[in-house]
């Protein structure tokens, strides 16, 4: 993202959009709420018992039983994302809705908006819910073919990777309860193992670390596990480290995989290079499976709800603003796409779509916490 990361299927700065998708007369439906309706509610982790295509849908593992127990604190920072998912996200995400749309007649929770000009869009494998990395990504990515390239290199010097903070976790591969902050990375250095705290530096106006009184930047990010990471200041209440705005306090651990749900619609902002967006997920989870030895999250899925007027409210930071003719593109391909509602349980016969279900991996790495710095402020390139 240097921040381009997670979902930055927005980000480039550059036409995304091919007029030629903008239908005649107007841009289709409003994308207004529309009332809602009793239907399934989503599903609780450990699974919603639907079979789709013989294969029990993709859900988070159930909370392990036993009892809770301390552990010290452990840092992941999760980088490599992988948003060119091609014809893998049919395998990354999970089943949001409960339900198995597939053929000859697909079960949804609700139609896109511009049915019935569109069909319902089709499940991946296990019922997995995925029109981010199936249908929005390989538009874009059409245009925009290093975007990948392009993120893996903001992360991996240390600038907006995804920070996991995980406290009184037993260390083991079951644990009924551990206490998650999550939070995004402003900039890193590499360490070593004997080091107990944080090299000293200066963040510049670059918002790179420098050594006190110098123009000497600190290294790189050598992502050995003995790596400093400064962490957006704004995502701590009051600036207080014990204070996060993103946590869940009764995350767990079953059978090698943390599992984590994300409050509804909180703003986890991913900004750089004059360029950004602003992410607001509900019905959002995180599921990351550890390696053998337990250091590395190999790989970490999150998968959640991301409504049409929260994608269409973070285009202007990319310069895609009201009143354009890209805007009314973007907000038809949405309108075209949009596969879930917003809220879970409030789907139905004939109610619409106002929301594209989001399915994306990253791969977690050890790292240590330097301390809170301001992050990149989000650009508004409309104003």
């Amino acid at each position: 993202m240097r921040t381009r990361l997670a979902l930055a299927v927005l980000l480039g700065g550059c036409s995304v959009l091919d007029p030629s998708l903008l239908p005649e007369g107007d841009a289709g439906p409003a994308v207004d709420a529309p009332p809602a309706e009793d239907a399934p509610s989503a599903p609780d982790s450990g699974g919603s018992g639907a079979v789709c295509m013989g294969t029990p849908s993709r859900t988070p593992p159930a909370r392990p039983a036993g009892e809770d127990a301390d552990g010290p604190e452990v840092v992941f920072a999760l980088k490599e994302v992988l948003l060119n998912q091609r014809a893998e996200w049919q395998n990354i995400g999970f089943d949001l809705d409960g339900l198995c749309s597939e053929p000859p007649v697909p079960m949804i929770e609700c139609e896109p908006p511009n049915a019935p000009d569109v069909s319902p869009l089709l499940d991946g494998n296990a019922g997995i819910d995925n029109a981010f990395g199936g249908e929005l990504f390989p538009t874009i990515e059409l245009v925009f073919p290093e975007l990948d390239t392009t993120a893996a290199e903001s992360a991996e010097v240390g600038v907006g990777a995804v920070i996991l903070w995980l406290r009184g976790w037993n260390g083991t591969a079951n644990d009924p309860r551990v206490d998650v902050t999550l939070s995004q990375s402003v900039t890193g250095t590499s360490g070593t193992a004997e080091q107990t705290e944080a090299p000293e530096a200066e963040i510049g106006e670059d918002y790179l670390p420098y050594a006190p009184g110098t123009m000497d930047q600190l290294p790189e990010p050598a992502w050995d596990g003995n790596d400093w990471l400064w962490l957006r200041e704004e995502t701590f209440f009051m600036g207080a480290l014990d204070r996060p705005r993103v946590r869940d306090d009764n995350a767990y651990v079953a059978d090698g995989q943390l599992v984590l749900r994300l409050p509804d619609r909180v703003e986890i902002v991913f900004a750089g290079d004059g360029r950004g967006i602003r992410v607001k997920l509900s019905d959002a989870v995180a599921v990351g499976t550890f390696n053998e030895d337990l250091t590395r999250l190999e790989p970490v899925t999150f998968g959640g709800r991301w409504s049409i007027i929260d994608l269409l409210d973070t285009a202007s930071s990319i310069g895609v603003c009201p009143g354009d003719t890209e805007f009314t593109i973007l907000q038809n391909a949405l309108n075209n796409i949009a596969d879930i509602r917003a809220t879970p349980g409030t789907g139905g016969a004939g109610v619409t779509c106002d929301a594209l279900s989001v399915g994306v991996t990253f791969q977690g790495y050890r790292a240590r916490v330097a301390g809170l710095t301001p992050g990149q402020p989000l650009p508004n390139q409309c104003e």
